[in-house]
């Protein structure tokens, strides 16, 4: 008998005991940044003109990457600024845009197949999942390669955990940074 009511407190408290009836609830700790689960690609909107763009997620790059066609070095104000164009390479008919950006740094970065090259560095305002981010890029053309954008490891650390089995987990229509463009057209 004794066996029988022993296993019967046992067994009523293992359902408590599973949901942690005794521990108090977790808070994140401090410092510590939400991140979503995104695709290895997924739809970004280059601010201010909330242009689309299909984004590779890489973390093997540790810098992000972003096309631009005729690149060109000039002063303001005493300072390096690059000028550069955002060509349309995904086909969806858009007219180039020229961007204006301070040059925060150049970049050496490696490449298994050739020698290492030199790219200019710009802070670039982007929207993705209805947020507002700043990240940096360096500047390429990406016209030989599937996507215009690469997001490094630089932005991906505090943003984003990447599902290598999943693509566009926010569709381009369904994120709020679409809907705020859309609105931002009528």
């Amino acid at each position: 008998m004794t066996r029988i009511l022993s296993a019967f407190t046992l067994l009523a408290c293992v359902p408590l005991c599973a949901f942690g009836a005794d521990e108090p609830a977790r808070t994140p700790e401090p410092g510590v940044k939400e991140r979503v689960v995104m695709g290895w690609l997924e739809s970004i909107f280059v601010k201010p003109w909330n242009r689309r763009l299909t984004a590779k997620l890489d973390t093997g790059a540790k810098t992000s990457s972003l096309h631009a066609d005729k690149i060109e070095h000039f002063s303001k104000s005493g300072e390096p600024w690059v000028r550069f164009t955002l060509e349309d390479i995904e086909g969806r008919h858009q007219e180039p845009i020229k961007v204006e950006k301070p040059l925060l740094r150049t970049a050496y970065i490696k490449s298994h197949q050739r020698q290492s090259s030199k790219r200019d560095v710009v802070m670039m305002d982007i929207c993705k999942n209805g947020r507002d981010y700043q990240a940096e890029f360096n500047l390429v053309d990406r016209s030989n390669f599937n996507y215009p954008v690469l997001l490094g490891r630089a932005f991906l650390k505090d943003v984003a955990l990447v599902d290598a089995n999943a693509t566009f987990l926010f569709r381009g229509e369904d994120d709020p940074c679409y809907k705020a463009t859309a609105k931002s057209d009528k």
